[in-house]
């Protein structure tokens, strides 16, 4: 199937059209007959309008030099998109001018014109370049465009100073691709424009090169494998006074699709050509002598017409823009250098839609450099750097590298993707490198996804049109500057930071994930911010300023340590969400981080959540106003004088160390719009004396109203004061006393001392159920009072025995719920929460009796504890411990009537309990228990009952407690400090307790007991607030 083909005339249709390479026919060339000439001619602005319908101009000619202090006598401009490029003109008074260029562009050749002297009396002009005329193949698979021809520079002798340089003519397409053609592996240059005529008072500009190759209505998909190159730019003409500009390259490939859908391959080569220089000023130049822009470079693939989708896997590059020419008249002169021209763009698409999909490399041209001066002024404007990917309708999937063109100074690069209408995205999956700006013109908009892990991007961001960065479930790395007049949009999961210099001055929005600040002052503070439900804006420990902010998620300020700003110069609006704020807890000079609110307009309103994260806080009292964390500045306003209402502390405290802290509207004396952490309440003495109540225990309230200010202890702080003293009541309970361990014995005879001492050997095997009522009020540092119930088991059994003596073993276990009452929140009596105890023992016990009713018992017990602390408002904290308790009890039965005795007793106790290190928020709790005496004294009377069940044995028993003094501390440790609150140990309790011990057979006995527990005095008042006891059974074995 044939690939290539030729543009020949038809005379019979008097145009041109394409052909097979193969076929006979004359190409277009300069020795055609008059009459294909004539209509060449005639048929000039109708190829230009079919140019224009094809496709827009891709690259610029240079302009003309031009004068500074004459508008209408200039230097032809370069061809453009293969055009010629124009002749030199005088003015529109007398209508000289030069000819300008033919132009070679898929629509076909045409002749370059003839010169017109005008009504320029004695002026001369050159005639245009012909354009060239066809393509030839050089060797197999290699095809080269026709060059289009100089125009001519003007006639006779230069000391006439009326002459015009005629224009270049364009160069011709390489190859015209069959629409049919699905595959090309061939060589295609398009053909050089041809150079600007030279003249006196002006040049004619350069001719434009031809494309590479074109494809225009293609029926299927096309894969190039080969390689094709535009033409170079015509260099503009030289003059004495106005140069002329060169011509643009040709496009390396220029699709016009037809039909919606398909797709082109490129896996070769595909580059635009080189513009041309622009013509300089020729010596001796006149004072006015400017020199010729540069040609803009081709493109590398143009696309026209319906949707197409392009593949690139190979390389790409838009043609370099060529240099401007020198001018400036010489010294003192007044005339300019031309500019430099624009590099091409890579890939240009100005169909309806496009889709890219790049894994190979697509760079712009580099532009021109500016001429040089001959007057000692400036040089040249330098031309710019030519766009990597320019279009409207994009999507863009990209993984390999896009590169905009260097400028002509060497240092301005030119954006790598420009978006210049409608909707458009660009996702970058791994190893995407851009090199340059993501722009997005006004009237387009754009998404940026990640398709990958850990893309880092440099590139600056340019706003004219809303951009959106979509995370999509990815972290990503922006360090470019963002800039221009329109917004950004964060959306999809992922955490995307920005760190470069960020100006822009449209609204962020951020929708979902993260936006986060990886420098100071990263975020722009022209915008104004929305963050959505779920979303959060993190300044990850950076100081910002921004103009506003709407906050229905998270705003948070937290680093690594504190001292972070976010500072707002507008409104604040608080939806719902949440500001996370990093203080190192302690005094009120402590550090934090801050919300700034700066200027009249910077009114907070709705609501907001403060959430505080301690940082490295010991816990500590403040005084004064307290750590302040929202500031107001130059007549800002936060409703701290009005409603109080615009912030709120999430969970209504925080805690450190021993310290509860609460968030209060206002400084000490109630004035202000500042908002402050304190850890101590305003209390207001009574007028009896007695204890005062807090007036600030919502936390919102401002002044001190003439009250006490006094600490706001944490709720768990009276949870562990009062654990030592709740475990060692529970090992008390789980020792009880002989008798109340397995009661009493049976009568003599049987199993008791007396003439039958044989039978006494016997062991016995015992178990009971405990149930132990406890009130527990302590003084010191914050009063703890406990109260609850401890119900458990008691089971052991004798390993030796004899007459007099009976040693055993037993277990035990304890379990309850102990509600604590204590000073906290600056709240006397507050309901702080309860502790959950769980206890087991293990115990060994030893007992000698005489045959006169003395008795002596040792026991020793050991314990394991665990408890789980629940406070009020707050999370729950478990820890575990240990004891051990020694105890020895005697005692002395005497009769004092038939089948009764009464029994003084005696018991002393001495018990050690170690709690583990606990850790709460903030704090770790350490414990120094008390390790102290209890000595106890009683009597009991029992007696012996005949009963159809069996012998009964009741009693009735009072005692006397006493506990030593001493101090249990709760010790809350921060990472520096800490803070010991004291309570205290020992007092005096009464019981009296009945109770009764059943013989049902002679190796099997029930025994029970009922008491109540009577505070008396001392620093502890222990009492049972209910009916308390124990029920058991034991067996001989």
């Amino acid at each position: 199937m044939n690939k290539v083909f030729r543009t020949l005339w038809n005379q019979a249709r008097g145009t041109w059209v394409a052909a097979p390479e193969t076929s006979r026919g004359h190409a277009r060339s300069a020795q055609q007959p008059a009459e294909a000439m004539a209509i060449a001619f005639a048929l000039a602005p109708a190829f230009a309008a079919l140019l224009l319908g094809a496709g827009p101009a891709l690259a610029a000619g240079g302009a003309g030099g031009q004068p500074v202090n004459d508008t209408s006598l200039h230097a032809g401009s370069g061809g453009a998109d293969g055009s010629g490029g124009s002749g030199g003109l005088n003015d529109t008074t007398v209508n000289a001018n030069g000819g300008a260029g033919g132009s070679s562009t898929d629509a076909g050749p045409t002749a370059g014109s003839a010169a017109n002297i005008g009504s320029f009396a004695g002026a001369t002009a050159g005639t245009g370049g012909a354009a060239g005329a066809g393509s030839n193949v050089v060797s197999p698979g290699v095809l080269q465009g026709d060059n289009g021809a100089a125009g001519q520079s003007q006639t006779g002798d230069f000391s006439n100073g009326n002459g015009y340089g005629g224009g270049g003519g364009g160069g011709f397409q390489g190859a015209s691709i069959g629409s049919g053609v699905t595959t090309s592996s061939d060589s295609y240059t398009g053909g050089a424009g041809g150079a600007g005529g030279n003249g006196y008072w002006a040049a004619g500009g350069g001719g434009a090169g031809g494309y590479g190759s074109i494809l225009i209505g293609p029926t299927g998909n096309y894969t190039a494998t080969g390689s094709s190159t535009g033409g170079a730019g015509g260099k503009g003409g030289d003059a004495f006074s106005q140069a002329g500009g060169g011509g643009s390259g040709g496009a390396g490939f220029f699709l016009n699709a037809t039909t919606s859908g398909i797709v082109f391959t490129n896996n070769g080569v595909v580059a635009g050509g080189a513009g041309g220089a622009g013509g300089s000023e020729l010596l001796p130049a006149r004072a006015n002598a400017s020199g010729g822009g540069g040609g803009a470079g081709g493109s590398g693939i143009t696309l026209a017409g319906s949707a197409v989708s392009v593949t690139n896997t190979g390389a790409v590059s838009g043609g370099a823009g060529g240099a401007g020419g020198a001018g400036g008249g010489g010294a003192g002169g007044t005339g300019s250098p031309g500019a430099g021209g624009d590099g091409g763009i890579g890939l240009r698409a100005t169909g309806a839609s496009t889709t890219i999909t790049n894994s190979g490399s697509i760079t712009g041209g580099n532009g021109g450099v500016g001429g040089a001066s001959s007057n000692g002024g400036a040089s040249g404007a330098n031309g710019a750097g030519g766009v990597g990917v320019s279009g409207a309708n994009l999507g863009i999937v990209h993984s390999g590298s896009i590169t905009g063109g260097m400028g002509g100074d060497g240092v301005t690069r030119a954006a790598a993707v420009e978006f210049t209408g409608g909707s458009n995205s660009l996702t970058l999956n791994a190893g995407a490198a851009l090199t340059g700006a993501v722009a997005i013109d006004g009237g387009a908009t754009a998404s940026i996804v990640a398709g990958a892990d850990g893309l880092s991007l440099s590139s600056p961001l340019l706003l004219g049109g809303t951009g959106t960065i979509d995370t999509n479930g990815h972290d990503m790395g922006w360090s470019g500057p963002v800039s221009g007049t329109a917004g950004l949009v964060k959306s999809g999961a992922g955490t995307l930071t920005l760190s470069g210099a960020n100006v822009y001055t449209g609204a962020t929005s951020v929708n979902a994930g993260t936006l986060r600040a990886g420098a100071a002052n990263a975020l722009s503070n022209a915008s104004a911010f929305t963050v959505a439900s779920g979303a959060t804006l993190d300044l990850a420990g950076q100081s910002q300023t921004i103009a506003s902010m709407a906050n229905g998620g998270t705003v948070s300020l937290v680093g690594s340590a504190p001292g972070t700003t976010l500072t707002v110069t507008g409104p604040w609006v608080g939806n719902g969400g949440t500001l996370r704020l990093g203080t190192a807890l302690g005094d009120s000079s402590s550090a934090s981080d801050r919300l700034v609110l700066s200027g009249a307009t910077a009114i907070a309103s709705g609501t907001t959540n403060v959430q505080i994260t301690n940082l490295g806080g010991l816990g500590a009292l403040t005084t004064g106003n307290g750590i302040e964390v929202v500031s107001a500045i130059n007549g800002a306003t936060t409703t701290a004088q009005t409603t109080k209402n615009a912030f709120a502390l999430a969970g209504g405290h925080v805690d450190a160390g021993a310290y509860e802290y609460r968030l209060y509207a206002a400084d000490a004396s109630g004035a202000g719009e500042n908002w402050y952490l304190r850890s101590s309440a305003v209390v207001t003495p009574p007028a009896n004396g007695g204890g005062g109540g807090s007036t600030g225990g919502t936390g919102s309230g401002g002044g001190t109203g003439g009250g006490v200010s006094v600490p706001t202890y944490r709720t768990e702080v009276p949870l562990y004061a009062a654990l030592p003293e709740q475990f060692r009541q529970a090992n008390l309970s789980m020792l009880g006393s002989m008798r109340q361990r397995f009661g009493d014995d049976g009568p003599p005879g049987s199993n008791d001392a007396g003439p039958a001492m044989q039978d006494r050997s016997y062991r016995q095997v015992w178990a009971r159920i405990v149930s132990t009522d406890r009130t527990i009020s302590q003084g010191g540092t914050v009063n703890p009072t406990s109260k609850g119930r401890l119900t458990g088991f008691q089971a052991g059994t004798d390993l030796w025995a004899d007459a007099h003596w009976r040693a055993g073993v037993y277990l035990g276990e304890l379990n309850g719920d102990m509600r604590v009452n204590g000073f906290a929140r600056g709240i006397v009596n507050y309901a702080a929460g309860s502790n959950d105890l769980r206890s087991q023992y293990l115990g060994a016990y030893a007992t000698w009796k005489n045959d006169s009713g003395l008795y002596v018992d040792g026991v020793l017990q050991a314990g394991r504890h665990h408890y789980t602390a629940s406070p009020a408002l707050s999370y729950s904290s478990s820890g575990k411990g240990s004891s051990l308790l020694a105890s020895i009890e005697v005692g002395q039965s005497f009769a004092i009537a038939p089948g009764w005795t009464i029994e003084p007793q005696l018991q002393l106790v001495h018990q050690r309990i170690s709690l583990d290190d606990g850790g709460i928020a903030a704090a770790l709790v350490q414990q120094h228990s008390h390790s102290g005496w209890m000595a106890r004294a009683g009597v009991r009377v029992k007696g012996e009952i005949a009963t159809s069940a069996g012998l009964l044995q009741p009693y009735v028993r009072f005692n006397v407690y006493r506990n030593g003094s001493g101090t249990d501390t709760a010790r809350f440790i921060g990472p520096a400090a800490y803070t010991d609150i004291a309570t205290r140990t020992g007092g005096t309790s009464t019981e009296l307790a009945a109770g009764a011990t059943l013989q049902l057979t002679q190796n099997a006995s029930l025994y029970a007991e009922l008491g109540k527990l009577w505070a008396s005095g001392g620093g502890v008042r222990t009492k049972s607030s209910g009916i308390e006891g124990s029920v058991g059974v034991k067996f001989r074995w």
